[in-house]
């Protein structure tokens, strides 16, 4: 029988939901009101928090919730075409 009390196992997979800060901190990059230097704050911000909020609910583990990606398929997509076209050529 599996445990019915903490710590369960669990594999973290995947992205975690970005937060709102960290949504607008993107737009506000592309859009060049923010600096390369600045995202990455709140980016660095953001990971902490995702973090302590892991440990603080027993995991542990932690992911970093792939906070620095855009988007949790376009670096697939991204690297797909790259390497469509080196086959190519």
């Amino acid at each position: 029988m599996g445990r019915a009390t903490p710590p369960f196992r669990a594999d973290h997979v995947g992205s975690l939901l970005r937060p709102w800060r960290l949504l607008q901190a993107r737009d506000d990059h592309a859009a060049g009101r923010m600096s390369d230097e600045e995202l990455r704050a709140v980016e660095d911000e953001a990971i902490r928090d995702v973090v302590a909020m892991q440990r603080d609910v027993g995991l542990q583990s932690a992911t970093d919730g792939e906070f620095r990606r855009a988007s949790w398929h376009m670096d697939f997509i991204y690297r797909s075409a790259v390497s469509r076209k080196h086959r190519s050529t």
